[in-house]
């Protein structure tokens, strides 16, 4: 052994060269006093036991030790004697060790102590404790001998802190699979299991016949489903309750006794352990399901906050760190040459947007047909406004002028939708995008213009927008005199500008609607008629926000939604199926509309009414079904929203 000035170490030491659980006082004290002056030389550490007072020295050492639970003091016939309680850990561990190799050793338990050994050595825990703990997490030292204590029934077992709980348990379910392996026993408490579940002999014997043969594979299932853990509670209670009934116990019976409990403990903490996860998964999957939801994109601050279908958040059926990791997995595994289901992508310095691959495509092209006419209107409009100060603006002559226009507006009118063009992952998506009605967003390796992607034109935008000018404009001679006269002188414009007229426009459209509302409303207070439609309309307006997303509007989600369902290839099949739809919705909607009242007019009473609607044959044809219930939702909404004033 190397030189030490560690106390505990020169302990162990002695006790196993000595072969013995406990050493002296006094001897150890010259010992100690000897060793020092013979390795001062070595260790200046063992000065202070070298000196006049090295007992005191030794005695404040040993206190600590103590202290620590790592050595105790019994009195013997007028003499102390300091018990090792790493010298019993090793001991008891050898006990264990052997009986992995022969299960008919008795498990060690209390009484085995001899009589001199203070119980000062031994750290008290219930089963549960000790058990949940080790399982949960191991940590192995050599630092507490464990007495887990089951009650006065029977003796506590000793547990060495260095010795893993799982080998513990393993040989818990030895010493009773031993037992159930003879005959008598076997046959009898097979029996006693099949009587007490009538109908359900044969998953008993498969689960005794599992349990019997390999234990450990018994345990995995429950590890697994937690389906068997009532076989197993109810084989631990009739071992209990004929064992508990001997008034003698030997040390193979007091053996089972602390295997069953154990056992007992075991399957209790990988039964909610099993419910825990199987928990966890069903919140994930329902935050999967939730995220292949309109609008698609979710960013972290939404994620955090989605709740389950009974309203209870998700975060809380999972930890935050477990969700993170969730998401990491989802973006990063995948099969081979293939991108992951879940992307990231970024708006400008944004944080990141989380999407399913499959939704790409349809968000992206649902973005586009929300924007089209907005864009479209803006550029008319801005146009005009040129044109009659006699301006010609770039986009207006050259393509790529245009290009980078509506670049521009796309990114502030809709800065989701430029982000997706601009992803990295656009053009693999692309390629792997094999949905109904798929549309090639890239050519020859280049993504199609946003012309294209928008279906705008630069010649009809801007023969539309001279349509809207003053006669003369169209007369060469008097336009150019005209043009000469009035043409205001250029004006720089500041790079970075971000405003966008798309977003003017949408602003007016608003106003306009609200005016149109508050108008419709001034007079409806005297008719009970008309004041119960005040009063719907009054509630639908309320409910939109519940509906509809802050950045966007009624009648978008509604054509968003449409392409969904709507699989009809030909503008004129499109069409008629929407139509068909809408009547079916307005007719099934009228006889309702008779009886609704505002105060039960809520979003549950309308998701109830889009469900049986769309669970009618004439809708069951649809495949799309939640996107379809949806768009009835939104159209029941637009209904009662536009009910007319008289």
């Amino acid at each position: 052994m190397a030189t030490t000035s560690n106390i505990l170490t020169l302990l162990k030491y002695n006790c196993s060269k000595q072969k013995t659980n406990m050493l002296e006082y006094g001897q150890f004290a010259d010992y100690i006093h000897r060793y020092a002056q013979h390795h001062m030389d070595e260790n200046p550490d063992l000065v202070a036991y070298c000196s006049a007072d090295y007992k005191m020295v030794l005695e404040a050492e040993i206190n600590s030790l103590v202290a620590e639970k790592q050595v105790a003091i019994g009195t013997i016939r007028n003499k102390d004697y300091i018990f090792v309680v790493p010298y019993f850990i090793e001991k008891y561990n050898g006990i264990l060790t052997q009986i992995e190799t022969n299960p008919s050793v008795p498990l060690p338990n209390v009484n085995e102590l001899p009589k001199q050994v203070p119980h000062d050595i031994l750290s008290k825990v219930e089963p549960d404790e000790i058990v949940y703990k080790r399982l949960e997490k191991e940590e192995l030292d050599d630092k507490k001998l464990y007495c887990i204590v089951f009650g006065k029934n029977f003796p506590a077992l000793l547990y060495p802190s260095n010795y893993p709980m799982e080998r513990l348990i393993g040989l818990c379910l030895k010493k009773v699979q031993e037992l159930l392996h003879k005959e008598e026993s076997h046959d009898y408490f097979l029996k006693k299991l099949t009587i007490s579940n009538p109908g359900k002999e044969l998953s008993i014997k498969n689960f005794f016949t599992q349990f019997v043969q390999n234990p450990q594979a018994a345990l995995d299932v429950l590890k697994t489903s937690g389906d068997t853990f009532y076989y197993w509670s109810q084989m631990c209670y009739f071992l209990k309750q004929d064992y508990t009934k001997l008034k003698d116990f030997t040390p193979e019976d007091i053996s089972i006794l602390q295997s069953v409990a154990m056992i007992e403990v075991a399957t209790s903490f990988h039964k909610s352990k099993t419910q825990e996860r199987l928990a966890q998964e069903a919140a994930f999957e329902q935050l999967d399901l939730l995220m292949k939801n309109p609008p698609y994109y979710y960013n972290m601050a939404d994620i955090v906050k989605m709740k389950d279908k009974n309203g209870i958040p998700l975060l809380g059926q999972y930890k935050e760190d477990q969700l993170k990791e969730h998401l990491k997995n989802k973006t990063t595994e995948a099969p081979e040459n293939q991108l992951p289901d879940l992307l990231i992508f970024k708006v400008s310095n944004e944080s990141g947007y989380y999407i399913y691959k499959d939704k790409v495509i349809p968000l992206i092209l649902r973005l586009a047909n929300d924007i089209r006419v907005l864009v479209r209107e803006a550029l008319i409009k801005s146009w005009y406004h040129k044109l009659l100060e006699y301006e010609v603006l770039p986009e207006m002559r050259e393509n790529y002028a245009f290009e980078e226009c509506l670049e521009r507006e796309i990114s502030s009118v809709e800065p989701i939708l430029h982000a997706l063009l601009n992803s990295p992952f656009l053009q693999v998506v692309s390629l792997e995008d094999q949905s109904t009605g798929h549309i090639a967003l890239y050519k020859d390796g280049e993504r199609i213009p946003y012309s294209e992607i928008l279906m705008v034109s630069r010649q009809e935008i801007l023969a539309d927008a001279k349509l809207k000018l003053p006669f003369w404009y169209s007369m060469p001679i008097i336009s150019l005199i005209l043009k000469l006269i009035f043409r205001k002188p250029k004006k720089k414009v500041k790079k970075n500008k971000k405003d966008s007229v798309t977003l003017q426009a949408q602003e007016e459209l608003k106003e306009k609607e609200k005016e149109e509302f508050r108008k419709r409303d001034e007079d409806d207070s005297v008719d009970p008629l008309k004041a119960r439609r005040r009063d719907l309309r009054k509630a639908a307006m309320e409910l939109e926000s519940q509906f509809v997303p802050e950045n966007s509007t009624l009648d978008r989600e509604l054509k968003g939604y449409m392409h969904e369902w709507n699989d009809r290839i030909g503008k004129q099949n499109y069409e008629n199926l929407g139509e068909d739809v809408d009547s079916l919705i307005r007719d099934y909607f009228r006889k309702v509309l008779r009886t609704l009242k505002a105060d039960s007019f809520n979003a549950e009473r309308i998701s109830h009414l889009a469900e049986a609607l769309v669970d009618t044959p004439s809708m069951m044809k649809i495949k799309n079904h939640p996107a379809l219930k949806r768009y009835v939702e939104l159209y029941i909404l637009k209904i009662v929203k536009n009910l007319p004033s008289n």
